[in-house]
């Protein structure tokens, strides 16, 4: 089966348009629905499995924008939103020894309005974050023999973020600078390597084909740090409390367990990718039976060569974290933080070139 161009161009044409005009009519309220969205973007991509090196890029940038001059009372207000993803694979393989290693940075903020903050300040209205998130995994495998779809296999993995995110008290809103003038009040929450996430996992690894693959570690690492003692305070990113205090929180948290991961990804029609990516995670060491979950998934298809239109719902869990709670009808749309599923829905039109 092969798609026809000119239905491809007005496919683009109308997603395109509905947007425009959904932006012009429910202004702020169809803005706070594109921030759950957070525009993330992550292209799939394949290399040749070949011995040496072997290395591939790609950039990929997110531009939205809604200029409101002079609107109808309720009819909304200028838009501005930018987003952007950088991933670099490499790869080494020789004979039965494979090195992989996928690093992905990924940034999406948006603001809202324009002018200043408040009267008589110089201020600009501050720029929200959506999404900040930085990740690098590298796995080392080494067949049990030529040919063989099993292999003895090592995991590291590293999680976190690269700009510091300030909290509104009032909003809850997530914002990339300090503000402390009417009507924000914002608290620093999170920043780079507070917190960060590393795993280190040793097991085994099955291949089948280019399709799927499974890994388990039964005897997997994660370490937990949070490099300033003030953040770690909050008690929010899944460190405990000190011994014998009540308001100091420990700054790192090991635990040991086991790792499930498994994947499938496939092209179908030539233009249309599907990619689903497992992970289950269970700590011998504190409530075994509570998995954490990040399960990944991404449906994307190629309009013309670097602009796709993707869909991409990803799921993550852990019982030592805490999150916003979403309620639509609490103010800024969160009311309060607690155990909760963190579920993102992102819809994207995005250019992506390769190199």
């Amino acid at each position: 089966m092969k798609f026809n161009a000119p239905i491809l161009v007005m496919i683009f044409i109308v997603i395109f348009s509905s947007q425009m005009t959904s932006y012009a009519q429910t202004g702020e309220q169809n803005a706070e629905q594109e921030k759950k969205r957070m525009e993330k973007m992550q292209e799939s991509m394949k290399m040749e499995v070949a011995d040496g090196w072997n290395q591939k890029a790609g950039i990929g940038l997110d531009l939205g924008q809604l200029l409101n001059i002079n609107p109808y009372v309720g009819s909304g207000s200028n838009r501005l939103g930018l987003g952007g993803a950088v991933n670099y694979k490499f790869q080494y393989k020789k004979s039965k020894f494979t090195w992989s290693n996928d690093l992905l940075f990924s940034l999406s903020t948006q603001r809202i309005g324009s002018g200043t903050i408040a009267s008589g300040s110089n201020d600009k209205l501050p720029f929200e974050k959506a999404l900040d998130l930085l990740t690098f995994n590298s796995n080392f495998a080494y067949q049990v023999r030529e040919a063989s779809p099993w292999a003895y296999s090592f995991d590291l993995g590293l999680r976190t973020q690269v700009l510091s995110s300030h909290q509104d008290s009032a909003s809850s809103k997530i914002y990339l600078k300090e503000l402390h003038v009417n009507p924000y009040n914002t608290n620093l929450v999170s920043k780079l390597f507070s917190p960060a996430l590393i795993t280190l996992a040793p097991g085994v690894k099955y291949t089948h084909g280019k399709k799927y693959y499974a890994f388990l570690s039964p005897v997997a690492g994660q370490i937990l740090f949070v490099s300033d003692q003030n953040i770690a305070n909050l008690g929010i990113h899944g460190t405990k409390l000190k011994d014998g205090s009540t308001n100091e929180y420990k700054t790192s948290k090991f635990a040991l367990g086991a790792l499930a991961k498994g994947g499938y990804s496939n092209t179908y029609f030539e233009k249309l990718n599907f990619n689903t990516e497992l992970s289950l995670f269970s700590d011998y060491l504190d409530k075994p039976q509570n998995i954490d979950v990040v399960w990944t998934n991404s449906i994307g298809i190629e309009l013309f060569k670097g602009l796709n239109l993707s869909l991409r719902g990803d799921l993550y869990y852990d019982d030592d974290k805490r999150n916003s709670i979403s309620d639509s009808n609490a103010v800024g749309g969160f009311k309060g933080i607690g155990k909760r599923v963190n579920f993102i829905e992102q819809l994207l039109i995005g250019y992506t070139r390769n190199f």
